[in-house]
């Protein structure tokens, strides 16, 4: 395998995203590397790609993560411009301001409703007190305003969508994530104030409505212990019933990988021991049909009438965006070349504390020993890692060091069950996952026990943290944006994730001192290898604070630790140079 650069990672083909549709068009999100990651909507109109939005960076930031950026139509497209905070109209060839630029309001979840002159959006109010206010509007095409308020009183919105005059969305209530407990309701455009509960029990995750072909509504529950569909048409419900998972967790307000194609028939993700496939699900009869083998996830799909266009994250290149015909012909609008050498993650389990473990193990080619390996803990924690070509992983791979990528308690796509494994034992569960995941590769003499060092961002960061004080397993550590001192999280953080810890640790300030027993800022007298710290200092999720204060008590124990700081990266590295300055810093 060819050593790869530095430069080979960072400037690599544009990342593509979220596919749209109309008649005329598909269309996509593109972040360009070279330009800090700037994202921008463009489209195919059955000849040319065209730049829609070459002087905008098409991102929101409601509830700090943001998504659903942007929206299409037929003659329209909506985006929020992040330089400004606007959200912009096109329509057949004019662009306006929907928005007041400098206001109090962040928008995201985009969704047009032309018919009724009108973009529908998640608002969130940052004056308001004690805490932003999540809402639901309407913007005007005609006019500039902050937009009229349809659906308010609930902590969290997503997913809004209309059909045929009807409105549905999903919401709910701190100290829930959306994946704890979520519920799924309609309403009358014309009349906000008549909503119908659509499906909500307490310790329920039903999330994502998608209305069908023909009226009826579709969203995904967990009653059953998976993410499986149920469809509403009148009195009729089906459900769809797979120990599987066929949908991810609410991080952001991108909608679903999921959408109705014809009159009967639905198109999701689902996901088997950590991977996506497609899979085309007709309610009438509970028939089902993969059209498209050999997906490591699916990131997101839209129609147009029979015609299917997917964008499909594989083992061995990069994303592509495929067109799938009503035949099952397929073509790719936008692709890239098959990797001929590459390191493929295997699928490995283990044996936890709590149940078993599944881990992508990404070995170096060629191999004939042990070699040096490197963990890569997720985000979230409730996120998961994929198997999906990423040039990071192959960066590691090209240099000798094998990648071991975790899907520890908590992680989603395996069922409520696994996500719930982690409920007030973050920090001690994901740890032991992590340590039992590496002595299987290990015992199988795929790696070398003593050459294993551990990196993560943001949970990832704090699981690495976490291990790097309480175990005897790795050599070295890198944390990115991670938690240093649980505590200064619960007190300390944004509204999304404000009561998280709740569940994950205990409640604040009852558990005050668990979270004191589970903070790795108080327990740096077993830390014995060497320890990056690596933070941007306008990281309004793990504040910057936490990665000083974790780097100067290391310093103070006589430990050695590196901190750096990224001026003006928030919670992730965007631009460029913040990104270089990682990986030379890993390096």
């Amino acid at each position: 395998m060819q050593r790869m650069s530095i430069d080979e990672v960072l400037l690599s083909d544009d990342h593509i995203s979220q596919v749209r549709v109309t008649r005329e068009a598909v269309f996509w999100l593109a972040s360009i590397a070279a330009e800090d990651g700037r994202t921008t909507i463009r489209c195919f109109d059955g000849s040319d790609v065209i730049d829609l939005t070459p002087e905008a960076n098409v991102r929101s930031r409601v509830h700090e993560y943001g998504g659903g950026a942007y929206a299409v139509a037929e003659g329209a497209v909506a985006w929020v411009d992040d330089y400004n905070a606007q959200v912009w109209l096109l329509e057949d060839g004019n662009r306006l301001a929907l928005t007041e630029a400098g206001s109090q309001f962040r928008y995201a979840g985009l969704y047009l409703v032309p018919e009724r002159r009108c973009l529908i959006a998640v608002r969130e109010d940052l004056e308001a007190t004690p805490e932003p206010r999540s809402e639901l509007v309407a913007l005007a095409f005609d006019e500039q305003g902050p937009g009229r308020v349809l659906v308010t009183g609930a902590d969290f919105y997503a997913g809004p969508t209309v059909h045929d005059g009807q409105l549905a969305w999903f919401q709910w209530l701190h100290p829930n994530m959306s994946w704890d407990a979520a519920e799924v309701l309609t309403c009358p455009l014309d009349a906000p104030h008549e909503i119908t509960c659509v499906a909500a029990s307490p310790g329920v995750s039903a999330q994502h409505p998608i209305w069908l072909g023909d009226g009826a509504l579709a969203w995904v529950s967990d009653e059953t212990g998976f993410w499986n569909w149920q469809v509403l048409s009148g009195d009729y419900r089906y459900q769809w019933r797979v120990p599987r998972d066929c949908s991810v967790p609410a991080w952001v307000l991108d909608a679903p990988p999921a959408c109705a194609v014809g009159d009967d028939l639905l198109a999701t993700v689902e996901l088997t021991s950590g991977r996506g496939a497609l899979a085309l699900v007709r309610p009438s009869s509970g028939g089902v049909t993969y059209p498209l083998p050999g997906t490591a996830m699916i990131e997101s799909v839209a129609s147009r009438d029979q015609d299917l266009f997917v964008i499909a994250e594989w083992p061995d290149r990069a994303p592509s965006l495929v067109h799938i015909s009503p035949t099952g012909a397929r073509h790719e609008i936008v692709s890239s070349n098959r990797q001929l050498d590459v390191s493929v993650g295997v699928c490995r389990w283990a044996d936890g504390p709590a149940g078993p473990v599944q881990s992508w193990f990404y070995p170096v080619p060629g191999a004939v020993e042990p070699m040096p390996m490197l963990v890569m803990t997720h985000g979230g924690p409730t996120s998961a890692s994929y198997p999906g070509y990423d040039k990071l992983i192959q960066f590691w791979a090209s240099r000798g060091l094998a990648v071991l990528d975790v899907n520890y308690s908590g992680s989603t796509g395996f069922g409520r069950a696994y996500r719930d494994r982690l409920r007030g034992a973050w920090g001690v569960l994901d740890v032991a996952d992590v340590a039992a995941a590496v002595q299987e590769v290990c015992s199988a003499g795929l790696a070398d026990p003593g050459r294993v060092a551990i990196t993560g961002g943001s949970a990832g960061g704090y699981t690495t943290l976490q291990a790097l004080v309480t175990t005897d397993v790795f050599a070295a550590g890198i944390s990115r944006y991670g938690i240093g001192d649980m505590a200064a999280l619960a007190t300390d953080t944004h509204k999304l994730e404000s009561r998280y810890t709740f569940s994950l640790v205990g409640p604040w300030p009852e558990a005050e001192q668990i979270y004191r027993d589970r903070s790795p800022i108080h327990h740096l007298e077993t830390l014995t290898t060497p320890m990056l710290i690596l933070q941007g200092t306008e990281d309004k999720v793990v504040p910057p604070d936490q990665a000083k204060a974790m780097a100067d008590a290391v310093r103070t124990k006589g430990l050695p630790v590196a901190l750096v700081l990224f001026d003006g990266e928030g919670h992730g590295f965007r631009s460029l140079a913040a990104r270089r300055g990682r990986l030379e810093a890993d390096v």
